[in-house]
């Protein structure tokens, strides 16, 4: 029986009105197409039965001869829609129950439209979704039935309001799109088109002068919407755009075109989509930017992916494919799969055809609906680690707190919960993984983990060589206030470990060591901080003024009063200059609140920390026994230990388990300020030990 069964309304259906006399035995490479007989009265309802008669073919012999369609299981719209399967065709003189979307689809091709394909290939219908051994074997011809055939005909679901809206949008706008960037390139032939160059929201001389008429942000909620339909999120519609260039998209009568969508979520959506305030619309916004980028990536990726990576110089061939393979497998986890197992089995097409471009077979793990979820993660998981030599998937576990109920190890990312490894904000992801060698003396020497997997004991866990820099003594989460993770530089040394300034070292570790272009941080980014310092401390203290806090005004004063004293930086006023500040600001409450607006939005030391801090479970600052200072895993308590895995990349927060000293639970990635460049391999003492992760 499918583990899982229950989410596939196909399986049950099929099975109880035992149609296995309609699905005969597949010959290997074949499959099932429909040909299209016509229309039948169904005797018990007005509505008109399409007829279908199954043909068997090798798919290279009817190659450009049909059309496949992709849709969505379910509603095309509503997440939690329970299908009653209350629609039916008629295939091989048998009725068969279908869901209402697939009706729909169906009876626009073959009733409401010219489309009308004489062989059309379906999931739902063409594979016995009883028949496990069938699902598996055709999902392994699924590369081959796309790319073959003459055209994907794309059903969104039915037109409405949002649909005919966002189809008028896209009709204005992508011409104007394509004048724009043809004069951009004109004017700039050297500088490349990215998003944020022009404003097609509000400007009203990029309108005016593109014959562009400006629209209401109900409309732009409506285009929003529209993008927001299920089939966008769904994992296996990535193989079926990218395997087959010729898409035809409708949405009921309307149509639309891949290319129009890309080219303006990419130039548009990027440029203004997180500057507007869409009032509840937002996660849907960055979603739709990660689907369209993720396309956008695996379309290009082949033999550019290595050349995009600097990394690749310093991987053999085989360890390209497989970091391929991971790098895919973790970008793509944000979208949809009815069957969480078709995280890994749908990407196998890719990594298959990476590793042709290579000349390397790679192993990864054949569609098998008969193993649990958790084992066919966990073999994917063994797989990577195993090729990889590279403990970078650990970044990705979700935070303790934030985990679901799972039969996973804790060193084991949530790849069959949706949402959960596309959550983390990851430490790895701010530098691509290029640019923290915590574990290797230089970032151009490549060196592996030691990894063991024990997938013979029930627990699973991973052992490996690390070495213990030092346990955890304060955990300062950024939502306790600024005044919290301010008061940090008072507690650690004078100098720091590399011998910089306590103000230094914070202003530092709340960005990751890091700008959006540049590692480590230059110095000039201490006046993006002390920007952020004085509008975060003006607002605490107009706060308590207005409240009447005496005791959040005391402990500013005494925290600045404390800095001034043992570690005095630019970036932090003294009580005096606070003083003389605050007092300009009671002054000028008017022209206080623009330059806190002006400071707020023009600092990009408040953008650089937060995927650190602002995120769903945002890294803590953590202050350890020997004065270092970093972020860890929002979990993190006080006796936690932090370690350096042999070959790692940066460090990791381990807690002790119940049953061993040398048995650990993973929290998490972790930052370490003065020791991301190999500097803990030169510590007095440093020698790694065996430690196992449950």
């Amino acid at each position: 029986m499918d583990p899982l069964a229950s989410i596939n309304p196909y399986v049950s259906l099929k099975g109880n009105t035992q149609l296995g006399d309609v699905y005969q035995k597949l010959p290997p490479g074949s499959t099932r197409f429909l040909r299209y007989k016509g229309v039948q009265q169904s005797p018990n309802s007005p509505e008109q039965l399409l007829v279908f008669e199954f043909e068997t073919h090798e798919i290279s012999s009817v190659k450009s001869q049909y059309s496949a369609l992709s849709y969505t299981w379910g509603h095309p719209i509503i997440n939690d829609f329970k299908d009653d399967m209350s629609h039916a065709v008629i295939c091989d003189g048998r009725r068969m129950p279908i869901g209402l979307n697939l009706n729909d689809a169906l009876q626009h091709i073959y009733v409401e439209s010219d489309i009308s394909p004489t062989l059309l290939w379906v999931d739902a219908i063409c594979i016995n979704q009883s028949d496990l051994a069938e699902r598996a074997s055709q999902v392994t011809l699924m590369t081959s039935i796309y790319s073959n055939t003459s055209n994907v005909v794309v059903w969104l679901g039915k037109d409405d309001d949002d649909a005919r809206e966002a189809h008028a949008m896209l009709s204005e706008y992508t011409p104007a799109l394509q004048a724009i960037m043809e004069d951009i390139v004109l004017d700039n032939p050297n500088i490349p088109v990215i998003a944020g160059m022009f404003n097609v929201y509000d400007d009203k001389d990029v309108h005016e002068r593109y014959n562009i008429t400006q629209k209401p942000m109900d409309s732009w909620k409506a285009l929003v919407r529209f993008l927001s339909r299920r089939w966008f999120s769904r994992i296996w519609i990535v193989q079926e755009m990218v395997f087959n260039p010729s898409h035809l998209i409708c949405s009921g009568p309307l149509r639309f075109d891949w290319a129009d969508l890309d080219c303006f979520v990419s130039l548009v959506f990027g440029a203004q989509w997180h500057g507007l305030n869409f009032h509840g619309l937002e996660k849907e916004t960055s979603q739709i930017a990660r689907i369209f980028t993720f396309h956008r990536e695996i379309r290009i990726s082949g033999s550019d992916f290595a050349n995009q990576d600097p990394r690749a110089a310093l991987l053999s061939t085989e360890e390209k494919v497989y970091d391929y393979a991971q790098s895919y497998l973790l970008s793509s986890a944000f979208l949809e799969a009815t069957d969480p197992r078709d995280r890994v089995y749908a990407l196998s097409a890719f990594v298959f055809s990476y590793g042709a471009k290579l000349n390397v077979k790679p192993l990864w793990l054949k569609a098998d609906y008969t193993l649990q979820t958790t084992e066919a993660m966990l073999r994917t998981a063994q797989v990577l680690l195993w090729k990889t030599r590279s403990l970078d998937m650990l970044s990705h576990v979700p935070d303790l707190s934030d985990r679901q109920q799972s039969d996973l190890p804790s060193w084991m990312p949530h790849f069959h919960v949706p949402g959960a490894v596309a959550s983390v904000e990851t430490l790895l992801e701010m530098h691509q993984g290029q640019k923290y060698h915590a574990g290797r003396l230089s970032s151009t020497s490549l060196a592996h983990s030691d990894i063991y997997l024990h997938l013979d004991s029930p627990g699973n866990e991973l052992s490996t060589q690390g070495y213990l820099l030092d346990t955890v003594e304060e955990v300062i989460h950024f939502d306790s206030g600024f005044l919290s993770t301010l008061e940090v530089c008072t507690k650690l040394p004078v100098r720091y470990a590399n011998g910089q300034s306590p103000v230094e070292v914070l202003w530092r570790t709340l960005i990751g060591g890091r700008t959006d272009t540049e590692f480590p941080a230059p110095e000039e980014t201490a006046v993006d901080f002390a920007k952020f310092a004085k509008a975060g401390l003006i607002g605490i203290a107009l706060q308590a003024l207005g409240v009447t806090d005496r005791d959040t005004l005391m402990r500013l004063i005494s925290i600045l009063n404390d800095i001034g004293t043992q570690c005095p930086h630019p970036s932090i006023p003294t009580v005096d200059e606070f003083t003389e500040i605050l007092g300009n600001v009671m002054g000028d409450m008017d022209g206080t609140v623009r330059m806190l607006t002006e400071l707020h939005t023009s600092s990009s030391y408040r953008t650089m920390i937060s995927p650190t801090h602002w995120g769903r479970k945002g890294k803590a600052v953590i202050r350890t026994s020997k004065g270092y200072l970093g972020l860890s895993p929002h979990s993190t308590e006080a006796g936690d230990e932090v370690w350096l895995f042999k070959g790692a990349n940066l460090f990791h927060v381990l807690r002790k388990a119940d049953d061993g000293p040398r048995n650990k639970v993973l929290l998490g990635e972790g930052y370490v300020h003065g020791f991301m460049e190999g500097e803990a391999l030169g510590l007095d003492g440093m020698s790694y030990s065996p430690v196992t992760i449950k």
